[in-house]
């Protein structure tokens, strides 16, 4: 398949994602319980959208080539440091968190943080850099806005999460993440990033 044809596709599949996943986590919730039906519908999610679809759309060299480290220095350690005050931020003006959760919940939301933090930046990030280098439109703001929406499908069976506190939360992480992955030409410090974002939501 051609890069125009698969440029096409990787700018509907967002939309595909969030219209498949509200369905999933809902099943998943009423068949397996809230908490089960969560932690399944991010491994559904994780397998179809941020293994599958990535490998087919970019292939797995461009996903090493992204995944590739750098060198950390000041320019860059402050770029990361940023989206954590943003995280600090949601959590404490918005309300984004996961408040009152048991030491067993705590450590299964912490095992998915690092779960969210690879695969949605493969997807979200990764696949948008690689396919959209040169247009800002569908390299961040498109990508953040459906990262933002996906949010509803996971937060709705969740029944603690301040939904709009979470998308506009995802949304503003999301566009930040596209453009430290653009300035770094890595998603490498966009996982370490989102990833320790999500700690500090748990903790």
């Amino acid at each position: 398949m051609n890069t125009g044809k698969k440029q096409k596709i990787a700018i509907v599949a967002p939309i595909i994602l969030v219209i498949f996943m509200y369905p999933v986590f809902q099943l998943a919730a009423i068949t397996f319980g809230e908490q089960t039906g969560w932690h399944l519908g991010l491994l559904i999610y994780w397998v179809i959208w941020g293994i599958a679809f990535p490998l087919w759309v970019i292939g797995w060299r461009s996903i090493q080539n992204l995944i590739r480290p750098q060198k950390l220095d000041k320019k860059v350690l402050l770029l990361v440091i940023l989206p954590l005050l943003i995280a600090l931020t949601g959590k404490s003006i918005l309300g984004v968190g996961y408040e009152g959760a048991s030491i067993w919940a705590s450590l299964l939301l912490l095992s998915t943080t690092f779960g969210n933090g690879f695969f949605e930046e493969v997807l979200w990030r990764g696949v948008y850099l690689k396919m959209f280098p040169d247009n800002v439109f569908y390299r961040m703001i498109w990508p953040s806005f459906l990262f933002a929406i996906w949010h509803y499908a996971p937060g709705s069976v969740s029944p603690n999460t301040n939904l709009i506190g979470l998308m506009v939360g995802a949304g503003l992480f999301g566009l930040y993440l596209s453009y430290l992955t653009k300035k770094t030409n890595t998603i490498w410090w966009s996982i370490v990033a989102h990833t320790s974002g999500g700690i500090i939501m748990i903790l």
